[in-house]
């Protein structure tokens, strides 16, 4: 008796894939409760010791007897015929487990009605199984059923699930590339939230950072820089003064580096005039950088720096600066602001580059010239792989040899003043 009301707990209860929708106040077991409770034990019982095939003889006779029981006896028997079907290699069989799949949806909704539970499970089900046929109806079940949960409950299934039957949408003619472009955007901003959300949790956010990528792959059909135009121009010229409109199109046309047009440029800088943000003003940036107006997109990036107090965007910021610079040939401008990023790895690595490019100009000699490449080496080093191998076997190739160091009295380790750069460094040599 323990036993048996240990497995009613369970089932009443649920477990973690099985999602509770329009719960009744109580558990029906039936015009016969008796019989109901009995048919719900024989196959608890294997359900919990993880013997599907065992459960899935007894399931259909629980349904049977108490199919209004709880939501949770349904989305059981998803799962045991979701095991079967991984089990089954003969394409045939296969699919008549996954037309059982899709029978147990069918009276799951009849008995406890359609709910987002139901329509997000339903609809990454068919694409998981019947995704050459069913594309169309998952795209509308997980659009639907995703836009009744708050982001933070999303998960990132669902959206891979989601782009994807998108993407089919697309595929067979049932929607253009703005089908496709508007959910990504729109998922996008979920894998964003997200991210920040679980930014103190490396396992959870990864999550989400894979769904991002899966969403950049997938979208890339529609992601070329002339479709992206061809979409977003008659929409801004049927409505010029739709910020929202505006906003989203100059961010997707960032996000694919398509911002060296004439369009881009002209949408950000409405952008910047409405309501002038370090976003607006990185969004300029981009687009003059893009044009290799380098000092131009500098000052963008400099007002951006005056229009923010949020330290993530101001690294950003540096980031940019820094990179701009190195392009510039202001090598100590790049390494001064590389020196104010975060993200220490990428800063090390662009002072690195910056000393390496800088040691033509700063050593006047071979032997001076070798100081400075032992300094880049240094850096690279902190950078922690942020220089690739290869970089820095070419500074090694560029130091003096043991040779050279002897005709001027300096010794391997021995610590040298690195000219132009006020640091020291030991002596590397060659061989």
């Amino acid at each position: 008796m323990k036993n048996f009301i240990t497995l009613i707990g369970i089932l009443i209860g649920g477990i973690a894939f099985g999602q509770e929708c329009n719960e009744p106040a109580s558990a029906n077991y039936g015009e016969d409760e008796n019989a109901g409770k009995a048919a719900i034990s024989l196959y608890a019982e294997p359900f919990k010791q993880k013997d599907y095939s065992g459960a899935k003889s007894f399931w259909w006779n629980a349904q049977k007897k108490a199919p209004k029981y709880k939501p949770v006896l349904y989305s059981h028997g998803v799962y045991i015929y979701e095991k079967e079907y991984k089990k089954v290699k003969d394409a045939k069989k296969k699919a008549a487990i996954a037309d059982t799949i899709f029978m147990i949806y069918d009276l799951w909704i009849e008995h406890f009605g359609d709910c987002k539970e139901i329509q997000v499970s339903r609809g990454e089900d068919l694409i998981k199984y019947k995704a050459k046929t069913g594309y169309e109806e998952a795209y509308n079940l997980l659009n639907k059923g995703m836009d009744q949960y708050e982001t933070k409950e999303i998960k990132s299934g669902w959206i891979n699930k989601s782009i994807l039957a998108a993407y089919y949408m697309v595929g067979n003619k049932k929607g253009d590339c703005g089908l496709l472009l508007n959910q990504y955007d729109k998922l996008s901003k979920i894998c964003e939230a997200q991210i920040e959300n679980y930014k103190e949790n490396e396992k959870k956010r990864g999550y989400y950072e894979s769904s991002q990528a899966y969403l950049d792959k997938t979208v890339t059909p529609c992601a070329s820089c002339d479709k992206l135009e061809e979409l977003f121009i008659p929409k801004v010229e049927a409505a010029p003064n739709d910020t929202a409109l505006i906003k989203k199109a100059v961010k997707m046309l960032d996000g694919k580096k398509c911002n060296s047009s004439d369009f881009y440029t002209e949408l950000a800088t409405k952008i910047h005039t409405w309501e002038p943000t370090a976003e607006s003003a990185i969004s300029l940036g981009n687009g003059a950088y893009a044009k290799k107006e380098y000092k131009k997109a500098a000052q963008f990036y400099e007002e951006g720096l005056t229009l923010t107090t949020d330290e993530a965007e101001k690294a950003k910021l540096y980031e940019k600066l820094a990179g701009i610079e190195l392009s510039r040939g202001s090598y100590k401008s790049a390494a001064s602001y590389a020196r104010k990023m975060d993200n220490k790895c990428k800063g090390n690595g662009i002072i690195a580059r910056a000393i390496a490019m800088s040691a033509p100009s700063c050593g006047s000699t071979k032997i001076e010239a070798s100081y400075v490449y032992g300094l880049a080496i240094d850096y690279a080093e902190k950078a922690k792989g942020c220089v690739s191998s290869s970089t820095v076997n070419a500074w090694k190739n560029r130091l003096a040899g043991k040779a050279d160091l002897f005709l001027v009295e300096v010794t391997v380790g021995q610590s040298v003043k690195v000219p132009c750069w006020g640091e020291s460094t030991k002596v590397r040599a060659i061989d």
